[in-house]
Parts: C-alpha cells; sequence; structure tokens
C-alpha cells in the first residue's frame, strides 16, 4: 500500500481532485511560484529597468568574465575591453546538441537553482538551469513591458496556457484561479469555436485588466465576439500574445473585439533575450536582455542567433536559436550592439519544412507565402505531410472564403512543392494544439 502511494504523484492527485480543490491547488502552487520569482532582486530589477540603468557595453563586459571565470567552456577566452565586441565574436556558436550534452560544463551553479526545461515545437527536450537572480531580471522584463503599456504589476490577468490545467473531459470547466497572482487561467489546447462561449462568460464575470497567451485561443474567442457582435463589459488595457507567432490577421480581430491594443512578444524558455512590438506593431529588441546577431538567409530575410544577459547559471551565448525574422536590409550580417536593427516580422522557425516532389526542402518562410494576402478570408492553416507527394492544408476560414480562394491555395502549393503533390484540405473549427499547448505550422512524418 505504501509503494502505491508513493508511485502517486502531484499531477494524479490534481486531476484526480474536484474543481474546488484544483483551484486550491492552482493557488498554492501560484504562492510558491510567487515567492520564488518576485522578491527584493525582482522589485530591484524592475526599478533599474523602468529607470533605464542598463549599459550595454557594461553588461557584454560583465557577461565577457563571467564567461571566463566561471563556465569551464570558455576558461580559455580572450577578453578585451577596449574592443569588447572583437573579444565577443571570436566566441563559438552554440547548438541546441551543445546544451543538452555538455550542460554542467556550460553552467554555473551557485544560488537558488532551478532546472528550466522546454520542449518547444519540435518536441525535443531540452534543460537549461536559472538561479533566483536570472528568474527575478526575466519576470522584471516581462513585467517592463507591461508597465510599459499600461498594465501595472499583479494586476488582474487572464492567462491562456498550454499547462495541462484539465483532462480532456472537462465538462467546458476550462479554467483555474490562481488567487495569489490575482491570474485566471484559461487551458488554451481545449478551448473551441463550440465552447468557446463559456470563456467569455467567465472572463466577462473575472474582468481582467490585462490578458496573455496563445494567440490561437485568443483568436477563437475574438471571433467569437466579432461574429455575434458582442462588446466586452470591462476594460482591457492590453492583450500580450506569446508561444505562437502573431499574424497580421490575429491582431487586428484582437483589436477590434476588445478594443485594445496588442503587444507581441518574443522569447523563449531557453533564456533567449526578449523583442517585443509597441502598439503600432514595430518590433523593439530588448538590449537591456541580451545581444542579437543577424545572418543574412535571404531577400530581406535573417537568422537570429542570440546571447542572453539574463541567465548566468546557464549562459545561452550565440546560441542558433533557429528562428528568422525580416528585416529591411541586404547586409550580410547585422547585431544590435553595433547596427541599428528594425525587425518587421518574426517569421519563427527555419528549420521547419517541407519535401518537393523532387526531394529539396522547402522551409517554413517559403511556405507561408502559400496563404500570403488571403489574410482576411484565411484565418489559420496547418501543412501536414505524411508522404512525399501528398500533403494535407488543415485550414480554418472565415465565412466569405470561396472556392476561388481554395484554388489559389492549390496552385500555390503544387507550384511551390510540384505539380506531382497531391493538396487535400482539412476544415476545420480550430487547428489542433500540440502537448506543448501550441499549434505547429508545419508537421514532417516523411521519413
Amino acid at each position: 500500500m505504501l509503494n502505491k502511494i508513493k508511485t502517486v504523484s502531484a499531477h494524479d492527485i490534481y486531476h484526480a481532485s474536484p474543481v474546488f480543490m484544483q483551484h486550491v491547488f492552482t493557488s498554492a502552487y501560484g504562492y510558491k511560484l510567487k515567492r520564488e520569482r518576485y522578491s527584493s532582486l525582482y522589485r530591484e530589477a524592475l526599478k533599474n529597468y523602468i529607470r533605464g540603468r542598463a549599459d550595454p557595453q557594461e553588461l557584454l563586459v560583465h557577461l565577457m568574465h563571467h564567461l571566463k571565470e566561471n563556465i569551464k567552456v570558455y576558461e580559455n577566452i580572450e577578453i578585451d575591453e577596449n574592443d569588447i565586441m572583437a573579444s565577443f565574436k571570436r566566441l563559438p556558436f552554440t547548438e541546441k546538441g551543445d546544451l543538452r550534452y555538455a550542460l554542467e560544463d556550460r553552467s554555473y551553479k551557485k544560488g537558488m537553482i532551478r532546472e528550466s526545461l522546454t520542449s518547444g515545437t519540435t518536441g525535443a527536450n531540452l534543460i537549461v538551469y536559472d538561479s533566483e537572480h536570472d528568474r527575478a531580471k526575466r519576470m522584471a522584463f516581462l513585467d517592463y513591458i507591461k508597465y510599459q503599456n499600461g498594465v501595472m504589476p499583479f494586476s488582474k490577468r487572464a492567462s491562456f496556457t498550454g499547462q495541462e490545467l484539465t483532462l480532456p473531459d472537462h465538462n467546458n470547466k476550462l479554467w483555474r484561479f490562481n488567487y495569489t497572482m490575482n491570474q485566471m487561467l484559461y487551458a488554451a489546447r481545449y478551448i473551441t469555436p463550440d465552447n468557446v462561449s463559456h470563456i467569455y462568460e467567465s472572463l466577462e464575470r473575472f474582468r481582467p485588466v490585462s490578458m496573455d497567451g496563445s494567440p490561437s485561443a485568443l483568436h477563437i474567442l475574438a471571433k467569437h465576439m466579432l461574429r455575434g457582435d458582442i462588446k466586452a463589459s470591462w476594460d482591457v488595457t492590453a492583450i500580450f500574445p506569446t508561444n505562437e507567432i502573431l499574424t497580421p490577421r490575429v491582431k487586428r480581430d484582437l483589436e477590434k473585439a476588445f478594443d485594445t491594443i496588442v503587444i507581441d512578444q518574443y522569447s523563449t524558455a531557453e533564456g533567449a533575450p526578449f523583442i517585443y512590438s509597441d502598439p503600432e506593431g514595430r518590433y523593439m529588441l530588448g538590449d537591456e536582455t541580451g545581444l542579437f546577431e543577424f545572418f543574412r538567409k535571404g531577400h530581406h530575410l535573417y537568422e537570429m542567433v542570440v546571447t542572453t544577459f539574463i541567465n548566468e547559471a546557464t549562459p545561452i551565448v550565440r546560441y542558433k536559436i533557429g528562428d528568422q525574422v525580416e528585416m529591411a536590409s541586404d547586409a550580410e550580417y547585422l547585431n544590435s550592439f553595433e547596427d541599428e536593427c528594425r525587425i518587421s516580422k518574426i517569421i519563427g522557425r527555419g528549420a521547419d519544412f517541407l519535401y518537393s516532389s523532387d526531394g529539396n526542402k522547402v522551409n517554413s518562410i517559403i511556405v507561408a507565402w502559400i496563404a500570403d494576402e488571403l489574410e482576411d478570408v484565411v484565418a489559420h492553416t496547418q501543412f501536414i505531410q505524411e508522404e512525399m507527394n501528398r500533403v494535407t492544408i488543415n485550414i480554418v476560414v472565415e465565412e466569405d472564403f470561396t472556392e476561388h480562394h481554395e484554388r489559389t491555395l492549390r496552385e500555390r502549393t503544387k507550384k511551390m512543392l510540384g505539380r506531382e503533390v497531391d493538396v487535400i484540405f482539412n476544415y476545420m473549427d480550430a487547428i489542433p494544439k500540440a502537448r506543448s499547448g501550441k499549434v505547429r505550422f508545419i508537421i514532417n512524418e516523411v521519413e
């Protein structure tokens, strides 16, 4: 009996409990996280961000010395403070495999160290460490972004999360309250057009100041409101989508449904520095949080390589993160320390691809062209390739989508992948989410 009890996890206890107890457990876990993340270190970091005290030169010099003194793989680097960028550029690039297989040699485990696990959209697990100082700086910068847009720390927020708040048999009770953080959590992976009315009713009772999380789940809510001519009965100061690429159509619908501003955010669980937008959609680099390098891959297309200033436990240095951006430049190389870098679009993973009929790889940036300029009639697409000459397009469309639009999509797909490729359209109310709660744009299952 004792052995059986020992094998019961907190996850099992949570899901075996009635909903009111799940609210209690959610709040208890929120209390634990609040103590970890929102200490005096957090308050000091937030003050410094607000006062604008971050000097990129000092931050980079500090990072270089930290690497040399505390991280084994960098112990032999040379540092010239008079030309710190030249010293930095001599550092090797970091791949995901380096973090996976040499984590201890790349880490400085001093302080209250915690493991941070990410699976991303590819399903490849990765662990990095962070300390209480790292967590404080990260949470402070997130709140600094919100502060710049009128949202005060610890104000009421609704978060559309990929966390497993409930099981599939949820009876439309898709939210759990984190009393400690004044936060209502919604299970993004289970939100559909059929149950989204329950989500809206919950929000109307809770009346959050801000909303954040999955753009695809938030978009289902926005479309429900727009189609029903529903006006929010409370003021939403801002919406902060995360974890997925924010498309122009989703941004417009969220702005219209809630009569508010939408601020896009980009970072990763590996501890990458931040990119965020202003209300007009112009992207800004969080120079206080790290250094960005951009390597040209095509016309106005750049691969990002990132270095973080906000994770000293496992410093992410010249990390090939696999994401790409669009910039109005044709320079072969740019970096945020020496150059003015203006991002016009965050595209996402360049590593995701489909195969053309002749065996060539067509990456996600090119695939995205298939639905280009059809945002008004195509809400979401997902491309699935299980065989070389067969592609299924999961697609969510608007009411004014016609056969003409389908022919356009089919023709573009065949032009891109080959005339021999069969294109199957699978019309859906919502694109299925991965276990992470994210929607994958491309799923390639060809061996």
